[in-house]
């Protein structure tokens, strides 16, 4: 091999050892520091768009959210609309199982005083007529999917990696995720869902990031609706960590308290 071979595989080898993969980009973000808890107001506007005119409705949520490191969860979530009065007191609750491929999820409608358990075949349909679907509200494990590398691209003003995500197992809402990684921070900046068509589908876009004392959280979110015109955005208005939450929080008994 001449000398001018050599140095060229040498260059080649060096960028391929230099490139991370996706898999590892989807590890250092999953990898980040989080709060054992977490209570967050935001605020929720639906906007539908036709014949060029934007109509909106706006609504008050609190999410409130707690980590477990050992046992048979690996989180537990509370969803609890405040306002407007029609909705007020509607929540959802959500166990996420260690282990477990899919999550236990339970919607309370005040006005029916009945807890409905959201079944597998709907986790597909939108919750509480936003644009993100109950398998939205669920997170996914690093080892649900296969991820590929896929460049890097501005998003949000931000340099970004790209990520394909393929799910290793039928049976969930999406063909695949493209997911757009922050190369500084490794923060989640945005998601194109792919439908099993090939078809773009949704796209959910973080563009704000805040971060208080060792933990990054996101301040807005978008999440588009490419097939109806319409989106749901969600801005952060106030947020408490680690407040040593009880598990009875996290119950079909206090999901029902108004």
């Amino acid at each position: 091999m001449g000398r001018k071979s050599q140095i060229l595989l040498f260059l080649v080898t060096n960028l391929m050892w230099g490139q991370p993969t996706g898999r590892s980009i989807i590890e250092k973000m999953d990898q980040l520091k989080q709060p054992i808890d977490v209570k967050i107001l935001f605020k929720m506007t639906l906007i539908s768009t036709k014949n060029g005119k934007e109509r909106s409705r706006s609504r008050e949520l609190t999410r409130i959210e707690k980590k477990y490191e050992d046992g048979t969860f690996k989180s537990k979530l509370l969803l609890r609309f405040s306002q407007p009065k029609e909705i007020t007191g509607t929540g959802f609750l959500m166990w996420d199982r260690i282990g477990s491929d899919t999550d236990d999820q339970w919607l309370f409608i005040p006005k029916l005083r009945k807890v409905k358990r959201i079944r597998p075949n709907e986790k597909n349909r939108s919750f509480m007529g936003t644009d993100f679907s109950y398998e939205d509200l669920s997170e996914r494990d690093i080892n649900d999917d296969i991820y590929e590398m896929n460049g890097e691209e501005i998003s949000n003003g931000t340099i970004c990696y790209k990520v394909i995500a393929k799910p290793k197992k039928k049976g969930v809402q999406y063909g695949s995720r493209i997911i757009w990684v922050d190369k500084q921070n490794s923060l989640m900046k945005r998601v194109e869902f792919i439908n099993k068509k090939g078809e773009l589908y949704k796209i959910l876009d973080i563009p704000e990031h805040v971060k208080n004392r060792d933990y990054w959280t996101a301040t807005k979110m978008i999440m588009k609706n490419l097939k109806n015109n319409h989106r749901t955005e969600l801005t952060m208005l106030n947020i408490e960590y680690d407040l040593g939450l009880k598990d009875n929080v996290f119950t079909e008994r206090f999901l029902k308290r108004n």
